[in-house]
Protein backbone atom coordinates (compact mmCIF):
# COMPACT_ATOMS: atom_id res chain seq x y z
CA UNK A 1 0.00 0.00 0.00
CA UNK A 2 0.88 3.65 -0.84
CA UNK A 3 2.31 5.56 1.70
CA UNK A 4 -0.38 8.20 1.42
CA UNK A 5 -2.84 5.62 1.30
CA UNK A 6 -1.52 3.69 4.80
CA UNK A 7 -1.44 7.09 6.38
CA UNK A 8 -4.98 8.19 5.62
CA UNK A 9 -6.21 4.42 6.83
CA UNK A 10 -4.57 4.78 10.15
CA UNK A 11 -4.96 8.65 10.20
CA UNK A 12 -6.17 9.41 14.34
CA UNK A 13 -9.46 11.43 15.09
CA UNK A 14 -8.57 14.05 17.58
CA UNK A 15 -11.07 14.74 20.50
CA UNK A 16 -10.13 18.27 22.20
CA UNK A 17 -11.37 19.86 25.41
CA UNK A 18 -14.95 21.73 25.55
CA UNK A 19 -12.17 25.02 26.80
CA UNK A 20 -9.36 24.78 24.42
CA UNK A 21 -10.22 27.74 22.53
CA UNK A 22 -11.01 29.60 25.63
CA UNK A 23 -7.88 28.76 27.43
CA UNK A 24 -5.00 27.97 24.82
CA UNK A 25 -5.20 27.19 20.83
CA UNK A 26 -5.82 24.19 18.59
CA UNK A 27 -3.83 22.94 15.57
CA UNK A 28 -1.76 25.38 13.04
CA UNK A 29 0.00 25.57 10.55
CA UNK A 30 3.53 24.92 11.25
CA UNK A 31 4.96 25.41 7.41
CA UNK A 32 3.36 29.27 8.19
CA UNK A 33 5.13 29.47 11.56
CA UNK A 34 8.09 28.29 10.02
CA UNK A 35 8.37 30.96 6.48
CA UNK A 36 6.91 33.75 9.51
CA UNK A 37 10.08 33.16 11.89
CA UNK A 38 12.65 30.98 11.08
CA UNK A 39 15.15 33.53 10.51
CA UNK A 40 14.50 35.22 13.49
CA UNK A 41 12.69 32.99 16.09
CA UNK A 42 12.56 35.63 18.64
CA UNK A 43 10.41 37.29 16.85
CA UNK A 44 8.29 34.73 17.40
CA UNK A 45 5.81 35.19 21.16
CA UNK A 46 3.36 34.22 22.84
CA UNK A 47 0.31 33.34 20.70
CA UNK A 48 -2.86 31.64 22.03
CA UNK A 49 -4.34 31.15 18.07
CA UNK A 50 -6.48 29.59 16.43
CA UNK A 51 -9.37 29.73 18.55
CA UNK A 52 -11.39 27.46 17.11
CA UNK A 53 -10.70 24.55 15.53
CA UNK A 54 -9.87 24.58 12.22
CA UNK A 55 -10.48 21.43 10.23
CA UNK A 56 -7.91 22.09 7.30
CA UNK A 57 -5.67 22.68 9.73
CA UNK A 58 -2.42 20.29 8.78
CA UNK A 59 -1.90 17.19 10.12
CA UNK A 60 1.92 16.04 8.92
CA UNK A 61 2.73 12.62 8.91
CA UNK A 62 6.10 10.54 8.25
CA UNK A 63 6.49 6.40 7.06
CA UNK A 64 9.51 4.37 7.73
CA UNK A 65 10.04 0.87 6.59
CA UNK A 66 11.41 -1.42 8.91
CA UNK A 67 12.66 -5.05 8.49
CA UNK A 68 9.29 -6.81 8.42
CA UNK A 69 7.03 -4.00 9.98
CA UNK A 70 5.61 0.10 9.66
CA UNK A 71 5.73 2.71 11.74
CA UNK A 72 3.80 5.96 10.93
CA UNK A 73 4.40 9.21 12.94
CA UNK A 74 0.93 11.63 12.69
CA UNK A 75 2.42 15.15 13.69
CA UNK A 76 0.69 18.02 15.31
CA UNK A 77 1.42 21.73 15.13
CA UNK A 78 0.50 24.28 18.23
CA UNK A 79 1.26 28.04 18.57
CA UNK A 80 2.01 27.64 22.50
CA UNK A 81 1.59 25.27 25.38
CA UNK A 82 -0.10 26.57 28.47
CA UNK A 83 -0.59 24.17 31.07
CA UNK A 84 -3.82 24.20 33.03
CA UNK A 85 -3.58 25.29 37.22
CA UNK A 86 0.08 26.39 36.70
CA UNK A 87 0.95 29.83 38.21
CA UNK A 88 3.86 31.71 36.94
CA UNK A 89 4.05 30.37 34.03
CA UNK A 90 4.83 26.36 34.81
CA UNK A 91 4.34 24.49 32.05
CA UNK A 92 3.71 27.50 29.73
CA UNK A 93 6.31 27.47 26.61
CA UNK A 94 6.26 28.60 23.04
CA UNK A 95 5.73 26.22 20.15
CA UNK A 96 4.26 22.73 20.94
CA UNK A 97 4.25 19.68 19.13
CA UNK A 98 2.79 16.60 19.18
CA UNK A 99 2.35 13.50 18.01
CA UNK A 100 0.46 9.69 17.21
CA UNK A 101 2.81 7.30 16.17
CA UNK A 102 0.93 3.98 14.71
CA UNK A 103 3.30 0.40 14.48
CA UNK A 104 2.01 -2.37 12.48
CA UNK A 105 3.54 -5.45 12.31
CA UNK A 106 1.04 -7.23 10.10
CA UNK A 107 3.38 -11.06 10.55
CA UNK A 108 3.46 -11.31 14.47
CA UNK A 109 1.23 -13.87 15.49
CA UNK A 110 -1.58 -12.59 12.69
CA UNK A 111 -0.95 -9.05 12.85
CA UNK A 112 -0.52 -6.53 15.59
CA UNK A 113 -1.29 -2.93 15.84
CA UNK A 114 0.29 -0.71 18.06
CA UNK A 115 -0.63 2.84 18.90
CA UNK A 116 1.48 5.54 20.98
CA UNK A 117 0.21 8.50 21.65
CA UNK A 118 2.47 11.39 22.65
CA UNK A 119 2.00 12.27 26.52
CA UNK A 120 4.60 14.80 27.58
CA UNK A 121 8.18 13.08 27.87
CA UNK A 122 6.72 9.73 27.09
CA UNK A 123 3.47 8.56 25.76
CA UNK A 124 0.31 5.89 26.04
CA UNK A 125 0.35 2.67 24.46
CA UNK A 126 -2.36 0.98 23.05
CA UNK A 127 -2.62 -2.37 20.98
CA UNK A 128 -4.94 -4.89 19.07
CA UNK A 129 -5.09 -7.13 19.89
CA UNK A 130 -5.33 -5.93 23.02
CA UNK A 131 -2.59 -6.46 26.13
CA UNK A 132 0.30 -6.43 24.21
CA UNK A 133 3.57 -4.37 25.21
CA UNK A 134 6.85 -2.80 24.35
CA UNK A 135 9.42 -1.87 26.86
CA UNK A 136 8.89 1.03 29.63
CA UNK A 137 5.01 1.45 28.59
CA UNK A 138 2.25 -0.47 30.03
CA UNK A 139 -0.91 -1.26 27.83
CA UNK A 140 -4.19 0.79 28.04
CA UNK A 141 -7.56 -0.08 26.02
CA UNK A 142 -7.91 2.22 23.09
CA UNK A 143 -11.12 3.42 21.27
CA UNK A 144 -10.65 2.49 17.92
CA UNK A 145 -13.26 3.25 14.29
CA UNK A 146 -11.91 0.72 11.91
CA UNK A 147 -7.89 1.64 11.69
CA UNK A 148 -8.55 4.87 13.21
CA UNK A 149 -7.53 5.53 16.94
CA UNK A 150 -10.21 7.86 19.03
CA UNK A 151 -7.33 10.32 21.31
CA UNK A 152 -8.12 12.89 23.90
CA UNK A 153 -6.49 16.08 23.59
CA UNK A 154 -5.70 17.39 27.02
CA UNK A 155 -6.39 21.35 27.60
CA UNK A 156 -3.93 23.42 27.11
CA UNK A 157 -0.82 20.80 27.30
CA UNK A 158 -2.23 19.17 24.11
CA UNK A 159 -0.71 15.95 25.89
CA UNK A 160 -2.62 12.56 24.62
CA UNK A 161 -4.86 10.54 26.24
CA UNK A 162 -6.83 7.31 24.82
CA UNK A 163 -9.87 7.99 26.64
CA UNK A 164 -11.10 11.19 28.27
CA UNK A 165 -11.32 8.24 31.39
CA UNK A 166 -7.80 8.30 31.91
CA UNK A 167 -6.02 8.64 34.80
CA UNK A 168 -4.37 12.31 33.90
CA UNK A 169 -0.21 13.31 34.00
CA UNK A 170 0.43 15.39 37.08
CA UNK A 171 3.07 17.39 39.01
CA UNK A 172 3.62 18.43 41.94
CA UNK A 173 0.68 15.96 42.63
CA UNK A 174 -1.34 18.97 42.32
CA UNK A 175 -1.63 20.27 38.96
CA UNK A 176 -3.01 17.70 36.17
CA UNK A 177 -3.80 16.81 33.12
CA UNK A 178 -7.68 18.13 32.29
CA UNK A 179 -8.97 15.71 29.54
CA UNK A 180 -12.86 15.55 29.00
CA UNK A 181 -15.52 14.73 26.16
CA UNK A 182 -17.71 17.36 24.16
CA UNK A 183 -15.10 19.55 22.53
CA UNK A 184 -14.43 19.59 19.02
CA UNK A 185 -13.40 16.70 17.02
CA UNK A 186 -11.13 16.68 14.51
CA UNK A 187 -10.29 14.05 11.72
CA UNK A 188 -7.32 14.34 10.49
CA UNK A 189 -7.32 12.26 6.92
CA UNK A 190 -9.19 15.70 6.02
CA UNK A 191 -5.54 16.99 5.21
CA UNK A 192 -2.86 15.30 5.70
CA UNK A 193 0.62 16.52 4.75
CA UNK A 194 3.95 14.30 3.92
CA UNK A 195 6.51 15.51 6.80
CA UNK A 196 9.13 15.65 3.81
CA UNK A 197 6.84 18.14 1.47
CA UNK A 198 6.62 20.62 3.83
CA UNK A 199 8.75 23.36 3.78
CA UNK A 200 10.95 22.89 7.41
CA UNK A 201 11.79 19.18 6.81
CA UNK A 202 15.63 19.83 6.73
CA UNK A 203 15.40 22.15 9.90
CA UNK A 204 16.67 20.50 13.15
CA UNK A 205 16.37 23.54 15.54
CA UNK A 206 13.86 24.52 18.30
CA UNK A 207 10.40 26.00 16.99
CA UNK A 208 11.48 29.74 19.30
CA UNK A 209 13.65 30.15 22.23
CA UNK A 210 15.23 27.62 24.64
CA UNK A 211 12.21 26.08 26.04
CA UNK A 212 10.54 25.91 22.56
CA UNK A 213 10.14 21.99 21.41
CA UNK A 214 13.15 20.53 19.03
CA UNK A 215 11.54 20.12 15.15
CA UNK A 216 10.16 16.83 13.88
CA UNK A 217 13.18 16.09 11.75
CA UNK A 218 15.65 16.83 15.31
CA UNK A 219 17.80 13.82 16.56
CA UNK A 220 15.59 13.71 19.63
CA UNK A 221 12.78 13.09 17.59
CA UNK A 222 14.42 10.03 16.21
CA UNK A 223 11.59 6.48 15.28
CA UNK A 224 12.74 5.11 18.71
CA UNK A 225 11.89 8.44 21.00
CA UNK A 226 8.87 6.71 22.53
CA UNK A 227 9.83 3.18 22.58
CA UNK A 228 13.03 1.19 21.75
CA UNK A 229 13.20 -0.74 18.44
CA UNK A 230 12.13 -4.11 19.94
CA UNK A 231 9.06 -6.46 18.93
CA UNK A 232 5.37 -6.30 20.80
CA UNK A 233 5.70 -8.91 23.57
CA UNK A 234 1.92 -10.08 25.00
CA UNK A 235 1.74 -8.62 28.60
CA UNK A 236 0.87 -11.99 30.02
CA UNK A 237 4.69 -13.24 28.70
CA UNK A 238 6.11 -10.96 30.97
CA UNK A 239 4.11 -10.93 34.13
Amino acid sequence: MAHEDLAERYAPILHFHPDEGRWCCFPSDAEHIYSKFHNDWSSFTRDLSPKTLNSSAPCYYEVFEHDGWTQIRYWFWYNYNRFPGGHFGFGDHLGDWEHVEVRLYPELNGGVTLWLLSNHLTARLGSRPGGYVLPGLAPEPLAIEADQVHVWVALGSHANYPSPLSRPKCFLKFWCDRISDGGPVWHTETNLVSLRETNFYHFKGRWGDEKAPRSPTNGYNNPWRNSTHSQPVPLSDIT
